[in-house]
């Protein structure tokens, strides 16, 4: 995503956070996005992509942290107790910003999808790739000091 998009789409994200803006427009590559507040998740919004040949929305899904998983949490997706996710449809992924201990959430991440299934089929420094079905799962640790990460995006392989 281009750097100057993906800080508009932050700045959005701060203001709906923060309970400033319940809609937010801004104009991408494929023409305007509406960003629009979910009334079921004050930390939640979705994509509406306006004009002509524009056909879907997208949803990006805010959780606080809590113990545990949380009403409308995908299922499918791997859940960290006591971290704050995101849940971006569009890049099919979910990321785990700053927790607590992020070696330790890497590898609890790295075991639920190794329990869902996902055979592990490369492993290199803070990164791990699975497969099932499919598809494939792409999990990386961010060591950034100041915002550590995970996250895990999700694609269809391409059929051999």
């Amino acid at each position: 995503m281009d750097p100057e998009l993906f800080e508009r789409m932050q700045a959005a994200a701060l203001r709906f956070r923060s309970g400033e803006s319940d809609v937010e427009e801004i104009m991408t590559p494929n023409g305007l996005a509406r960003l629009v507040r979910d009334p079921t998740n004050q930390l939640g919004f979705r994509i509406d992509f306006v004009g002509e040949g524009a056909k879907h929305s997208i949803a990006i899904q805010h959780y606080p942290p809590a113990p545990t998983r949380p009403h409308g949490y995908p299922a499918p997706l791997p859940f960290l107790p006591n971290c704050r996710a995101t849940v971006d449809t569009l890049d099919q992924s979910v990321s785990w910003p700053e927790p607590d201990d992020p070696e330790a959430a890497f590898g609890a991440v790295a075991r639920a999808c190794l329990d869902d299934g996902w055979a592990e089929v490369s492993v290199g420094e803070g990164e791990v790739v699975f497969e099932k079905e499919g598809a494939e799962r792409r999990l990386r640790l961010s060591h950034d000091p100041k915002e550590p990460s995970v996250v895990l995006r999700e694609r269809r392989l391409a059929p051999k």
